[in-house]
């Protein structure tokens, strides 16, 4: 195949919209398909870093995602057992200067929708909901996807965006996801639950013993992301489900 002109897409979030802004803004034709019942984000922040920056201006949206994005004075790393300054980064102009561009935090549902808001209005996408793929076949010149109604679509080329649990990946490669023993526990929390001398401009991390946690603003400093992170004593299969406080704070223990 030396010319691309259609793509099939599977999956819709941050990766899936911006791969289909990107390609159809290349003049492909454009078919996104996505298993959840409606197009969209969960989950909390997310940081921004220059190279994020430039990409998000290739695909003409980078001044929306400016405009929701929390501008951070600095990225700083703490020690969480003696609460000492390990190391301070300064992201103010002279970083944004050197690097040719900012640092910021914003909220997944916010970036996603900076991104999807660009894709409703190019002709060049079409996408469908509902849509679980069980089934990929290729050929020399094209591949085909079928779902679990039936339906099929044929394309030049296919795009798997569809996380951790990837049906295409799986197609393709035969690996299943492993487990790394590595369990993330997130929340959103408004600004006023958030201690005084932790409302701080910038992502902060503190880092102890076989864990890690995480803050920094979202939304204008009204909410605040926190990302606590250890190896868990459970060795079980991926999944997302509710935390437990109890079994995070007994990482925490000995801090």
């Amino acid at each position: 195949m030396t010319h691309v002109t259609s793509a099939i897409i599977v999956g819709g979030g941050i990766g899936g919209a911006a791969t289909a802004l990107s390609l159809a803004r290349q003049g492909i034709k454009v078919m996104l398909l996505e298993k959840a019942h409606e197009i969209g984000e969960i989950g909390a922040g997310i940081q921004l870093g220059p190279n994020a920056f430039s990409a998000l201006d290739s695909l003409g949206v980078g001044d929306v995602a400016r405009q929701r994005a929390v501008f951070t004075d600095h990225i700083t790393m703490m020690d969480a057992v003696n609460a000492e300054e390990v190391v301070c980064i300064e992201t103010g102009q002279a970083f944004r200067d050197h690097f040719g561009g900012p640092y910021a935090v914003i909220h997944r549902v916010d970036i996603h929708a900076t991104v999807w808001e660009a894709v409703l209005t190019h002709p060049g996408v079409e996408y469908r909901t509902s849509t679980h793929i069980v089934d990929i076949r290729q050929t020399p010149d094209d591949v085909t996807v079928f779902d679990e109604q039936g339906n099929s679509w044929t394309a030049d080329i296919l795009v798997g965006c569809d996380g951790v649990k990837s049906v295409v990946r799986q197609s393709l490669l035969g690996d299943a996801p492993r487990v790394t023993g590595h369990v993330v526990y997130r929340a959103v929390i408004d600004c006023d639950d958030m201690p005084d001398d932790l409302r701080i401009n910038a992502p902060v991390l503190w880092a102890g013993p076989h864990c890690h946690l995480v803050h920094y603003p979202l939304r204008g400093g009204q909410q605040y992301n926190l990302v606590v992170t250890f190896h868990s004593r459970q060795q079980e299969e991926w999944g997302v489900k509710d935390g437990s406080k109890e079994e995070v704070l007994s990482y925490f223990a000995g801090i």
